[in-house]
């Protein structure tokens, strides 16, 4: 599913990752671990396709393509989740609401109709009930006044509605 060879990058000609390889199969879980600095929120942005960072040797495939030249839109649409250490506030935007808008924009992105209304609040409804999260948590603004209980639980919530194929936590 991911294969990563030979990987040295950095950011702003500091060198960071110096030849990381790492390969990870459908179902596994793995888990990456080092002290502060030793690159692994970089190598996760350069998964997700963050673009701060300058690949300088080495390739990142997700299954089977080379992600060398594929935006971080396109590497979400692809089912490649990442989630963030410290998550933005989007007030007036319910968490609804930016969920409908990235489940309907990879549908787009994958020549599909945008869910139907009624199916959406079926899946908001069963993944909610799911993690046991009150239908009011869905109502109010993108991580706006949430604790880091509450922003790492939202995102769980997008991870189990978007139900992507690799995710990097």
């Amino acid at each position: 599913m991911l294969k990563i060879k030979n990987l040295h990058a950095g950011v702003d000609n500091k060198k960071i990752l110096k030849g990381i390889d790492l390969e990870v199969n459908p179902g596994e879980i793995h888990a990456i671990m080092g002290p502060n600095g030793s690159g692994k929120s970089t190598l996760a942005s350069l998964i997700a396709g963050k673009e701060d960072f300058e690949v300088t040797r080495g390739k990142i495939e997700f299954e089977g393509e080379d992600l060398d030249e594929v935006s971080p839109e396109e590497r979400a649409h692809k089912g490649i989740f990442l989630s963030f250490q410290y998550p933005v506030e989007i007030p007036g935007v319910s968490v609804t609401n930016f969920i409908k808008t990235a489940i309907n924009e990879t549908r787009k992105a994958r020549g599909m109709a945008d869910m139907p209304a009624n199916e959406m609040l079926k899946l908001l409804k069963e993944k909610a009930e799911m993690l046991e999260i009150d239908r009011k948590f869905l109502s109010r603004s993108l991580n706006e006044g949430f604790s880091g209980g509450e922003k790492k639980r939202n995102e769980i919530f997008q991870m189990a509605m978007l139900e992507p194929r690799l995710a990097v936590l």
